[in-house]
């Protein structure tokens, strides 16, 4: 197995030199590619070329090759698994194991590996949009929305002349565990079919043929600002900028900035995304509030005005009534705002934490392994002498 995996590392080594070697100029960041896959080096970013399946039945797959398992499977691609194999090689990732049956345990034990986080890029109003790649699939009987999921780099298995399985089976993303995948879930479940409880989500999948994206990153990176459901299109996923009473603050996101840095600010704004100008007090006795809300409607931005919390208390006449959805935005401003100022400032110690947590697991997965298989041979033995002494002590023929 390491035998076939060094080989195909160094394949991906060379076709990444091949790439580096490209004419352009030497600040260009580097692309390597392969056929429907390309894969950012610097970036540590892997896209796939994929095809929406609107599926109807239970999920055994994420992503299959197309022509496979199509009929249970979200999305479909042209792209071959050992190229994934090697393009997760080159962003610098090293597969686990994939799940497997210990003799010595009578156990099946759960695929591990690098932690890998899935979006898709499709467009939606003509615009492009990334979600994360587990809101696509909704639970067969409840119909929730599955929970935030992070998969692995568990690797297939391979054959002792070195062959790759995954690229005989076609299995590249899979939402059940199988040995012969690229990536899988870093928990057991099984792939019987009473046990399947995945399908998708007909609110978010696109018609079947439709040319959307698959983004693979290693998790625990900074991530795109959540576009994770349906509602986060709303509110959730809008800039937020809030404005102090006394117009001397803007924070962005909940990130506090002078005032004069307002040009700045609105040039770093993206325009696919909608602005929402939460005020503290009435707009009419706030000369910022309404310098915002001009340089946004000049720069043709999409924007709503909400109140922040207190906003309009003790306004006097020039305030307005709050209807039960500026109340509800109101909420989400606030909820927004207590989390980028409490969580958001520590997020590379978690970063850091979530790394250290996933190299102690690794530690201890390939320890726990190597015990397993010592105490497999140990059990192959046993075996062998048993059935040596049954021979020996078994009565002759008469």
């Amino acid at each position: 197995m390491s035998m076939c995996r060094s080989t195909l590392a160094l394949f991906a080594v060379i076709l990444w030199a091949c790439a580096s070697n490209a004419q352009d100029a030497p600040t260009t960041q580097k692309v390597g590619h392969f056929p429907f896959l390309e894969v950012d080096v610097r970036a540590r970013q892997i896209r796939i070329e994929c095809e929406a399946i609107r599926c109807p039945n239970p999920l055994e797959f994420f992503l299959c090759e197309t022509g496979t398992n199509e009929h249970e499977s979200v999305l479909r691609s042209k792209v071959r698994p050992s190229h994934l194999h090697a393009a997760l090689l080159m962003v610098g990732l090293t597969p686990g194991q994939p799940v497997h049956f210990s003799e010595a345990t009578q156990k099946w034990l759960a695929p591990h590996g690098p932690p890998l986080q899935l979006s898709v890029i499709l467009e939606k109003d003509g615009r492009p949009q990334t979600i994360s790649a587990w809101t696509l699939m909704r639970d067969i009987k409840s119909k929730k929305t599955m929970p935030a999921t992070t998969w692995i780099f568990a690797g297939s298995r391979t054959l002792d002349n070195g062959g790759y399985v995954a690229d005989s089976t076609g299995y590249l993303v899979s939402v059940v565990n199988f040995d012969s995948t690229v990536i899988d879930l870093p928990t057991l479940a099984s792939n019987a079919n009473e046990t399947l409880e995945w399908e998708i989500d007909p609110r978010l999948v696109p018609p079947t043929g439709t040319k959307v994206t698959l983004l693979i990153e290693p998790a625990g990176r900074a991530q795109i600002p959540a576009t994770q459901t349906a509602a986060a299109a709303g509110p959730i996923d809008a800039t937020l900028l809030s404005i102090s009473a006394d117009g001397s603050t803007i924070r962005v996101n909940g990130q506090p900035s002078a005032v004069h840095m307002l040009p700045r600010i609105l040039m770093d704004l993206p325009k696919d995304r909608r602005v929402r100008v939460a005020v503290a007090n009435a707009i009419e006795e706030n000369a910022t509030a309404r310098d915002v809300i001009n340089a946004l409607s000049a720069g043709g931005y999409r924007f709503d005005v909400i109140p922040q919390a207190g906003a309009g208390a003790g306004a006097g006449p020039a305030s307005q009534p709050v209807s039960a959805a500026a109340g509800e935005d109101e909420l989400i401003a606030r909820l927004r705002q207590k989390w980028e100022q409490s969580v958001a400032p520590k997020s590379p110690a978690v970063r850091d934490a979530a790394k250290t947590h996933y190299e102690v697991i690794s530690q201890l997965r390939q320890e726990q392994q190597r015990l397993i298989d010592e105490a497999d041979k140990i059990q192959r033995l046993i075996d062998q002498l048993e059935k040596q002494y049954q021979d020996m002590t078994a009565p002759g023929p008469q």
